[in-house]
């Protein structure tokens, strides 16, 4: 037992001063050499420069982004008036007389669409009733045959 701890003791001193010269301080020269070498040489302003782009293309990108962030989604249209009247007048089988009368109608009653006459018939029959020296009776009466 005690042959292992001397063995242990002088491994540990072996190795410590064996560690020693490998870590030893440089010397003075060695010191002034190096410092002479980092300071003398000359810096290259295209690094420099490079460095700056870099650094106002990273503030242009963060501004960028921020701005998106604020910016408020705004819901697309989905629906087009022009269609949507489209596909009602081809469901009911109106003729283009038919949906003349009903634009007209539309116009003087200011409602922003034929549509709302189709789907409203008390709106129909008040417009109708309130212009009839602009409508043609027979044109309406088919259409309110038609919806129904």
């Amino acid at each position: 037992m005690m042959k292992k701890i001397l063995l242990f003791v002088f491994s540990v001193l072996f190795v410590s001063s064996w560690c020693s010269h490998l870590l030893a301080a440089p010397t003075q020269q060695e010191v002034f050499k190096s410092i002479q070498d980092n300071v003398g040489s000359t810096t290259d302003p295209k690094k420099f420069f490079a460095f700056l782009i870099g650094v106002a293309a990273l503030a242009i990108l963060l501004a960028v982004l921020s701005k998106r962030k604020q910016r408020q989604v705004m819901p697309k249209t989905l629906n087009h008036q022009g269609k949507l009247l489209r596909e009602v007048v081809g469901r009911v089988d109106l003729r283009p007389g038919e949906i003349r009368q009903l634009r007209i109608l539309a116009e003087a009653q200011e409602v922003s669409s034929p549509l709302t006459l189709l789907l409203c018939p008390s709106v129909l029959a008040k417009a109708v009733k309130e212009r009839p020296g602009k409508v043609d009776r027979k044109v309406m009466m088919s259409v309110a045959k038609k919806l129904g």
